[in-house]
């Protein structure tokens, strides 16, 4: 499941001076605008940004009003997120001389709230209600790369890499759909350079945290009014099976004890798909929903690769899936390959460290593994159930 790629970072800590760092900013978007090349000294996440930027803007694009408004019901989830944050946080937009801004998936703005002054700054930018903010359209800034990283972010001055944009200090957060983990939107607080401060950061941050468990929730909700209903599809009798949604939430199951969310490489777009910790099963759409029916197909092959470590499975002949491993878990499985019979966690031990008793760390990494191969690696004793080759 995609997960954010960096901890959030505040633009300015406390016991900076704004002005001196917005100078220094000011110095690296000029060495970056003149040479392309993104200079020493760019916060690890704005540069990333930097380089994603395309040769030439393409613009806001602007929707007309009618669309803004579908958009805005559209999605039950996106409409709660919406309701729930515009609670949580406009009150404190006109102390803090910020405004509110929400996108949707595709980085339309839908809603824009705030101090008049503040509004009417932005909509000399064209950020108003209807204009698509992505990186795309109009560069770094913190709905587009909040939504591109999957985190939390906060643009100061010249970090945006429009211009005309160097003036705010905005404020993004992702909002996080929890029927497939994709990204639903995004808001961000946006005002002037003076009301820059690390605990906008934390605002956001702890507010989505709570909007996102909202969304959850509600998720969760639906999947037990429609339990009883996917009940009834597996039927009281049969093979081991599931009914999950496209995000491989669970919302019935026969014969099979399983979390909440399954993990399933690869998605399910195929016939045949592979549960690391439970094994193979035919997957049908229902409606919106999957069945899967335990399948006796095996896997054909396990390769093991040493750069970077990992482990592929392929099966049905031609399916692959890839699992990245530690340095110590392919030592482990290369151990492994060679004892098709297995071995005891003393024997694991030696074999891999050597002198010294390391059952405990072996019997960890071991489990470790097992959340990924699940039944590919058995234990008492250890063994690979499948022949495995070294590449």
């Amino acid at each position: 499941m995609p997960q954010p790629l960096t901890r959030p970072s505040s633009a300015l800590r406390i016991d900076q001076d704004p002005r001196a760092h917005l100078r220094r900013l000011d110095s690296l978007f000029a060495q970056w605008s003149t040479t392309g090349a993104i200079p020493l000294g760019v916060r690890e996440e704005v540069a990333r940004s930097w380089q994603r930027q395309p040769g030439e803007y393409c613009g806001p694009d602007y929707r007309p009003s009618d669309e803004i408004a579908h958009r805005r019901e559209a999605d039950p989830f996106l409409a709660h997120a919406s309701a729930s944050l515009r609670e949580r946080l406009l009150a404190s937009c006109t102390d803090t001389a910020t405004e509110l801004v929400l996108c949707d998936r595709d980085g339309v703005v839908l809603w824009v709230a705030g101090p008049s002054n503040v509004r009417r700054r932005s909509e000399s930018l064209g950020f108003v209600e209807g204009a698509s903010w992505t990186e795309k359209s109009v560069g770094t800034n913190a709905l587009g790369t909040a939504m591109a990283d999957r985190t939390p972010i906060q643009i100061f001055g010249s970090e945006h890499a429009h211009p005309s944009h160097h003036s705010w200090v905005c404020t993004g957060a992702p909002i996080i759909d929890p029927r497939d983990d994709s990204v639903l939107g995004a808001i961000t607080l946006s005002g002037g350079l003076r009301t820059a401060h690390p605990h906008t950061l934390s605002l956001v941050c702890s507010t989505l945290d709570a909007v996102n468990a909202e969304l959850e929730m509600l998720h969760r909700d639906d999947l037990r009014s429609r339990s009883v209903a996917a009940a009834g599809l597996l039927g009281p009798t049969g093979s081991d099976a599931l009914i999950v949604d496209r995000g491989g939430w669970v919302i019935a199951a026969r014969g099979i004890s399983v979390s909440d969310r399954l993990y399933i490489p690869g998605g399910l777009g195929a016939s045949n798909v592979w549960i690391p910790s439970l094994g193979h099963f035919e997957a049908t759409q229902v409606g919106d929903l999957w069945q899967l029916n335990r399948s006796q197909r095996s896997v054909t092959t396990l390769t093991l690769t040493s750069e970077p470590p990992g482990a592929h499975i392929t099966f049905d002949d031609s399916r692959q899936t890839t699992h990245p491993l530690t340095r110590r878990q392919l030592d482990l499985l290369r151990i492994l390959a060679q004892q098709p019979a297995g071995l005891s966690a003393r024997e694991l031990s030696t074999s891999l460290y050597g002198s010294g008793d390391h059952t405990v760390t072996v019997r960890a990494e071991v489990s470790r593994i097992r959340r990924t191969l699940g039944p590919l690696l058995v234990p008492r004793p250890y063994r690979l159930t499948v022949a495995a080759t070294v590449s």
